[in-house]
């Protein structure tokens, strides 16, 4: 939770559909000499209904920037199986 006056970090962009979310995030950070260098990141959240708790709850995962393409291979390959094996692509 942010404090008044404290900046808070916003994507830079942001895409979601059916209860999941992409957002790029550009961060700073402190190098040894006391420089600052950026960085960018990527997170994916799902979101959902926990029904044993009865409450909204999410699980998400970070990225570097390097990683998503291949992420989008291994999701391609996963969608190609399902369909593969069901017939039909899953419906959002």
């Amino acid at each position: 939770m942010s404090q008044p006056g404290e900046t808070v970090n916003k994507p830079v962009e942001s895409f979601s559909v059916a209860g999941l979310s992409v957002s790029l995030w550009e961060n700073t950070a402190e190098n040894t000499d006391g420089s600052e260098r950026t960085f960018k990141s990527v997170t994916i959240r799902k979101s959902y209904f926990n029904r044993k708790v009865s409450q909204l709850a999410s699980q998400t995962l970070s990225l570097n920037p390097s990683e998503v393409s291949c992420l989008a291979q291994l999701l391609r390959k996963m969608e190609d199986a399902v369909i593969q094996r069901s017939g039909q692509p899953a419906d959002f």
